[in-house]
């Protein structure tokens, strides 16, 4: 999970405080938290992420490099504190002839047509392909490699933490920033998600706004969309304080705003009460963001909430313990209902969950805020992960009704072993299972009452500009449930 995060997402963390992502080695799930998410694109929020950029060399030594770093990194790094915990999985891989490896690096270094390729390409390259090794081999898609500036964005992105930003999202649309139809392909880049109260908003953009320049560069001249969006990113994002202008297209006028970017810390839990119902959006899992929903639970039960509706749409996922967290509001530990969520690592080849060597129960937390109270958990196919932990847990223990589409359908678990350049291998170490004992991997959750969305500009959110409530299906027939007790 993280990732997210969170992310997305992973595992439960004791109760406790969880120790910082990154700092120490890896983060074990019986000793902190992992994530679940992070890895997952989500589908209506349309958030992106800096992608990484593959080079051309970096492609052309990573067959063999890549087996020669496998032999240096079991070779050396007993030395730092997650050695042991890194080459414990490469026994799946049934040893490795590490003087073979060294040989073919040499071979490399005297032999191949350019002279002088750099000892850190082929670490980034190798550490990369041990990644890709586990998908092909495992078909496992959720462990990464991120280098060290995509370890800080990683670990930013699941807390909600941007720097030097403004407080936007950029997507590919068609003309008059309308979505594409199935037979068109975008032609240009178009304001969205332009949150509340920061910067962007401040100056006076607005949703479906064409970008047409920044700082006097032109878009159209940077190449292709993804050429853009890319150029663009680091175009618009500085160091904090400093100001960047935006021309943009609305609706045929010609406007220029000037911004002033601001390291911003986007809060991952809004609501607001529709009547006696309580809408709860959660985005993302990330270090705050349990304290902060059950803050505001207990705010709107305080306000006369008799209903609540639990939005999960979006949330790609993020720290386990924060979504066993907010599960537990809603549930009390009694009888056989005893875990939000069972994980289980260190599985055979063949990934019997039998086979785990570990087992680890993340049980209900006392003290739940609103253990019987009517409840609705609204989905789409961008909840993942955390978020279908606390959609199956509710779900299982028949205390929602889910509404709105299946979700993604990630059940796995992810920790972070940072490595020593700074990068970071984010490997799968758990599968997890809800109460019920299914793993929701690659299905998804299917809701009790499907609600299609049939644009996604009619979702409506609370974080930032969007549609109106009434123009939102899938949150309507959520109100409806609600209102009549769930």
């Amino acid at each position: 999970m993280t990732e997210p995060p969170a992310p997305e997402g992973d595992g439960p963390a004791p109760e406790g405080d969880r120790p910082p992502l990154g700092e120490g080695g890896p983060v074990r799930p019986e000793e902190g938290d992992g994530l679940a998410g992070g890895q997952v694109t989500e589908r209506v929020r349309r958030r992106r992420l800096p992608r990484p950029h593959a080079g051309f060399w970096s492609h052309a030594v990573v067959a063999v490099v890549c087996l020669y770093l496998g032999g240096l990194l079991v070779q050396n790094l007993g030395a730092v504190p997650f050695g042991s915990s890194l080459a414990a999985i490469y026994p799946r891989f049934g040893g490795l002839d590490q003087t073979s490896l060294l040989v073919a690096w040499q071979d490399i270094e005297g032999n191949y047509v350019l002279r002088g390729v750099p000892a850190s390409l082929g670490t980034q390259a190798g550490e990369a392909a041990l990644v890709q090794a586990l998908d092909s081999t495992y078909h496992d898609r959720f462990s990464a490699y991120f280098t060290k500036s995509q370890y800080q964005q990683f670990t930013a992105a699941v807390n909600q933490d941007r720097s030097g930003s403004i407080g936007i999202a950029l997507e590919e649309r068609c003309a008059d920033a309308t979505l594409c139809p199935s037979d068109q392909s975008p032609t240009e880049l178009a304001v969205e998600d332009v949150l509340h109260g920061q910067p962007a908003e401040r100056a006076g953009l607005r949703d479906g706004d064409v970008l047409v320049a920044v700082g006097g560069t032109q878009v159209s001249n940077l190449g292709s969309l993804n050429q853009q969006i890319d150029a663009v990113s680091g175009l618009i994002d500085g160091p904090a304080g400093t100001r960047v202008t935006l021309a943009v297209d609305r609706r045929g006028a010609q406007l220029s705003f000037t911004v002033t970017r601001a390291n911003l810390q986007i809060p991952t839990v809004d609501s607001r009460m529709f009547g006696t119902v309580l809408d709860l959006q959660v985005t993302s899992f990330g270090e705050d963001t349990a304290q902060e929903a059950v803050a505001q639970l207990k705010r709107g039960l305080a306000a006369g909430a008799t209903a609540v509706v639990l939005d999960l749409r979006g949330n790609g996922g993020g720290y386990v313990s924060a979504a066993v967290t907010l599960a537990s509001q809603f549930l009390t530990r009694r009888g056989s209902e005893q875990d939000v969520v069972v994980r289980r690592g260190r599985m055979d080849l063949q990934g019997q969950p039998s086979s785990a060597q570990t087992v680890i129960h993340d049980q209900i937390q006392s003290g739940g805020l609103a253990p019987s109270i009517p409840l609705v958990v609204l989905v789409d196919g961008g909840t993942a992960s955390a978020s279908e932990i606390v959609t199956a847990a509710l779900r299982d223990y028949h205390r929602a009704t889910v509404v709105g589409e299946t979700t993604f359908g990630k059940g796995s678990v992810q920790l972070d072993f940072p490595l020593p350049d700074g990068s970071d291998l984010h490997l799968t170490v758990e599968k997890w299972y809800g109460p019920d004992g299914e793993s929701i991997d690659g299905t998804g959750i299917t809701p009790a009452q499907v609600v299609p969305l049939p644009d996604p500009d009619d979702l409506f959110t609370l974080e930032a500009q969007s549609a109106e409530p009434s123009q939102d299906p899938q949150l309507q027939a959520a109100l409806a449930i609600a209102g009549q007790g769930g």
